[in-house]
């Protein structure tokens, strides 16, 4: 089976990546995110990834978190083993790549010509991406930093602080514009509040770049099963189940 296209969303977390409900698309496949950037500070404790037994042991652990985060892969158990044996002989050696393989598998059972990955904190890593994937593409949704900034001072993920988030907002968006600068034909880049304004406009936008059908069904929010699991999940997803409201774009003169 022909491995799918990869495609990284970028450049920062609560840009709205959980209110583009892209799971419409057919032969495209984008679960919760990993996240792995934030399992990096545990990598030192594992010792040599070079060693097999060492880097397997990462690819359990890594099965594992994906078994047990809040939101879980609509997939068949994935394999620790399939996994290692796809990736043992890769020149790179590291948790990002460990978790590609599993959404490259992951997209597989579902038949999928596209994966993406959410983990918008991955553009600090792009350029060693590159190194693995010659073909990776680039989904830059940028916000409003205003709205941006309001949203992540209320996230657990965040500092709740406006001063460091915004540091950390240019330092993201910084990185972003280098791809843009380097692989200008690799990066598409949209604004969450024209999707909010214009929704089919933007989806077709999205589609032609990855190569997609698009479908009018993508309209439709409410029959996305993704929608509905995550927005019971957290206060701050409530409205995945709602189709795009522009009104919210003033939500951040309340905040």
């Amino acid at each position: 089976m022909n491995t799918p296209q990869p495609v990284l969303m970028i450049p920062i977390r609560r840009c709205g990546s959980h209110a583009l409900h892209l799971n419409f698309f057919p032969d495209f496949y984008s679960p919760y995110p990993l996240h792995i950037i934030d399992f990096m500070p545990l990598i030192q404790f594992y010792g040599d990834l070079s060693n097999d037994d060492t880097y397997f042991q990462l690819v359990i652990d890594l099965v594992g978190l994906q078994n047990a985060t809040m939101v879980k892969w609509d997939c068949h158990n994935l394999n620790p083993i399939q996994i290692f044996e796809a990736i043992k002989n890769k020149p790179l050696r590291n948790p990002y790549i460990i978790g590609w393989e599993m959404l490259f598998q992951a997209g597989q059972q579902h038949n999928a010509k596209v994966v993406m990955d959410k983990s918008l904190d991955n553009i600090h890593n792009a350029n060693e991406l590159m190194l693995a994937f010659d073909n990776l593409l680039f989904l830059n949704v940028v916000r409003d930093p205003r709205a941006q900034i309001s949203s992540m001072n209320r996230s657990i993920i965040h500092d709740y602080d406006t001063l460091l988030n915004t540091f950390t907002w240019i330092k993201a968006h910084d990185a972003a514009r280098k791809m843009i600068d380097n692989y200008p034909n690799r990066v598409l880049t949209i604004r969450f509040e024209d999707f909010l304004n214009n929704t089919e406009s933007v989806l077709r936008e999205i589609c032609q770049f990855m190569g997609l059908e698009f479908l009018d069904s993508m309209l439709d929010v409410s029959k996305s099963q993704e929608a509905q699991n995550i927005s019971h999940l957290s206060a701050l997803w409530e409205s995945n189940m709602s189709a795009p409201i522009p009104a919210n774009i003033e939500k951040l003169k309340k905040q």
